[in-house]
């Protein structure tokens, strides 16, 4: 009978006893990330340890409070509105609460979108700030040219592929070109 001999070199192992539920739950986690139990635990231990599982716990829960929110539907209400009639129908100072809204877009949306919000966010700080025709109609939504023009295919696929939204929220991050664009 041969015995194994204790390499310092080697990582150390620990053992203890959970629930059947719980060892459920981390080999099905494993399994949704292809990799083994242990690396799963590995993997979650060292982000408790070292701080980023809480971080990352809290970008996702920024991300999903913004996405839900009544502020956000508003925005998305008002620019499909302003398809339709692109003219100020507020007063200038009412704008505020959306130009609020679209620099938050910045930490919790996908940088493609930003970008598209940002065009929004220039005609609207044009029309609060402008005086005579540029302070009356916005161009984002009816522009000629694309780098004006809010994409509205582009946000619809995003919003409403619940599988891409599940992955933006869980982890931050989308490949937004073989996603959706």
């Amino acid at each position: 009978m041969t015995t194994k001999k204790f390499n310092k070199d080697e990582d150390a192992t620990l053992n203890f006893r959970i629930a059947k539920e719980l060892k459920a739950t981390i080999v099905s986690k494993a399994q949704q990330e292809n990799i083994t139990s242990s690396k799963y635990l590995r993997n979650l231990l060292e982000a408790v340890h070292n701080g980023s599982y809480c971080h990352q716990e809290n970008l996702k829960s920024e991300r999903e409070g913004f996405l839900f929110s009544k502020e956000f539907l508003q925005l998305i209400v008002w620019i499909y509105r302003k398809r339709e009639n692109n003219k100020r129908e507020v007063e200038k100072s009412s704008l505020d609460r959306y130009i609020t809204t679209l620099k938050r877009t910045d930490d919790c949306l996908p940088k493609s979108l930003v970008s598209e919000f940002d065009k929004v966010l220039k005609s609207l700080l044009i029309v609060r700030d402008s005086v005579g025709y540029d302070g009356d109609v916005f161009d984002f939504p009816k522009s000629y040219s694309n780098d004006k023009k809010f994409n509205y295919e582009k946000v619809e696929k995003f919003l409403l592929d619940k599988n891409v939204l599940e992955i933006f929220i869980e982890r931050g991050e989308i490949n937004i070109s073989n996603t959706f664009l």
